[in-house]
């Protein structure tokens, strides 16, 4: 969570035309109305995902225009993986992924925030699964692993909550296993911010000439 999706605009002309994804909606911090704006008119659609109900319902009502939901964006109730597995019915490419669902836990080892019990709770009772960062780095591989199914030749990644720890040489934070893995399918850092929260990494691979942008 935090502001570093903006990074992404540099490469938004390198990238091809194709479905736009978030996997996480926002929670205030204005990345869904950042990316469904630009999606616009630079991609074929936006899916906005989120396995939380009243997170949709909340997104929803902030990006209804004239009282009707954009037609070029679509918001799914669903588990990202779960959504990805059954891409395949949309008949679309995706170009630009934005992952920023399961949080990541800062807290270990210290005295928690009032509002995080609150949030491992909501974990438990809704989904039967514990917040913890092992599960972060799982969703998050499996989500990417499913993801590269679907993706256009010129696309990008962004990944939230990430960072380099320069002492180890290695990226912790939610997509820490799944960064590995989409280097070995080709894709490649192509910047990276922050450390801890506010932190994000951007990844992205570019086989050919771009499908009308640039």
């Amino acid at each position: 969570m935090g502001a570093y999706y903006v990074n992404a605009e540099q490469y938004l002309n390198k990238i091809d035309r194709g479905a736009w994804l978030e996997i996480g909606v926002e929670r205030g911090e204005g990345s869904t109305r950042w990316f469904s704006s630009f999606a616009k008119t630079l991609a074929t659609k936006f899916y906005a995902v989120d396995a939380m109900a009243s997170q949709c319902d909340a997104v929803r009502s902030l990006l209804l225009e004239n009282g009707s939901l954009p037609s070029h964006i679509q918001i799914v109730n669903d588990f990202g993986e779960n959504f990805l597995t059954n891409f395949h019915t949309y008949k679309e490419k995706i170009s630009l992924a934005y992952l920023d669902n399961f949080d990541w836990d800062y807290w270990l080892g210290r005295q928690e925030e009032s509002f995080v019990p609150v949030i491992k709770d909501q974990y438990r009772t809704q989904f039967n699964i514990e917040m913890n960062n092992i599960n972060s780095q799982y969703f998050h591989l499996a989500q990417a692993m499913l993801l590269v199914n679907y993706v256009t030749d010129n696309s990008i990644i962004i990944c939230d909550d990430t960072w380099y720890h320069p002492g180890e040489g290695i990226f912790i934070g939610k997509c820490s296993a799944a960064i590995p893995y989409l280097c070995t399918q080709g894709y490649e850092v192509l910047h990276y911010e922050g450390y801890r929260q506010g932190s994000g990494v951007i990844l992205g691979r570019f086989l050919g000439d771009n499908n009308g942008h640039g």
